[in-house]
């Protein structure tokens, strides 16, 4: 038997849960944690108000599926985010080879402006002139790029770091996930970039992406808050929540030099109103607001000493 009959009746187990997306980050970071192989988002074809994530974990027989206690999960979620109920969820058993396949599709390079290029591990891509490409591995994290907030991150700080006399720029990510931008600034010149995060998970995997680009040398990783943090910064990235951007506020005033920009991302539609009048009480003026889906993200600066 060659390898391919031998490994053909392999099973994966397939978890889809369908839910708003402010919520896709927990959600995602669950099934992670539950020992997910992958995780693919989309936008539900009989909802567009809901998304999908899908999760593949290699089968193991004879033991319980990882996920045991999603149910609880998801009520859970429910309640911290006053969801009107739980999401609903849905197993089933696929084709190790189905799933291997079916988590990559649509997942092809993404060109940020001029300069940036984001594209999986696997995907072959050509720069044009002047390109520079980041290489993650979507299998690792949440945070390739494809979400909405996370693109508005990397247009505005495409846009922020192209100028070429902009260097060595004192630079914060906050709340780095994969590590995305992060390495998106790094590919952009800049070589003293701060990337923090609370979940020692994120750090890891971030950790391997910033091995995987050989970016060490430019980007320090830490697990950690803002309110640890010291020092000032000319930029600071946070795509967080609008409720941890409010919690936040005072450290990133603390931080931020004078004149500093601020790229603000994870605020929905019906929240945006109230965080511009919180930033602008904590002394920052909005630049630019970027629009996609129901999703905004705020471009802010730090007012100049008197």
């Amino acid at each position: 038997m060659d390898a391919r009959g031998k490994h053909a009746d392999r099973q994966w187990l397939e978890i889809s849960v369908y839910h708003p997306p402010e919520v896709a980050e927990a959600v995602a970071a669950y099934l992670f944690e539950c020992g997910a192989s992958a995780l693919s988002l989309e936008e539900d074809s009989q909802d567009p108000a809901q998304w999908v994530s899908t999760a593949g974990f290699k089968a193991h027989p004879g033991q319980d599926h990882p996920a045991t206690d999603l149910p609880a999960f998801l009520v859970t979620l429910a309640d911290i985010f006053d969801l009107p109920e739980p999401p609903r969820w849905l197993r089933r058993q696929v084709p190790q080879g189905d799933w291997a396949e079916k988590w990559k599709e649509g997942l092809s390079p993404i060109e940020i402006g001029p300069s940036l290029v984001v594209k999986p591990t696997w995907c072959e891509y050509t720069p044009r002139p002047g390109q520079k490409i980041i290489e993650l591995d979507p299998g690792l994290a949440f945070g390739t790029g494809r979400h909405a907030t996370t693109y508005m991150c990397l247009e505005a700080l495409e846009r922020f770091c192209r100028p070429s006399d902009r260097t060595g720029l004192r630079i914060l990510d906050l709340g780095t996930g994969s590590g995305i931008l992060a390495l998106a600034a790094a590919a952009l010149g800049q070589t003293h970039i701060i990337a923090v995060d609370v979940d020692p998970e994120a750090i890891r995997v971030a950790a391997e992406n910033v091995a995987l680009a050989g970016a060490g040398s430019s980007i320090t990783l830490a697990c950690s808050g803002s309110e640890a943090l010291t020092g000032h910064f000319d930029l600071i990235l946070a795509n967080l929540t609008a409720a941890d951007l409010k919690q936040v506020s005072p450290d990133l005033a603390r931080l931020s030099a004078p004149g500093a920009t601020l790229i603000l991302s994870g605020i929905l539609d019906d929240q945006a109103e109230d965080l511009a009048r919180h930033y602008a009480g904590s002394g920052f003026e909005i630049l630019e607001r970027l629009s996609g889906d129901e999703w905004r993200t705020f471009i802010l600066k730090r007012g100049l000493p008197e």
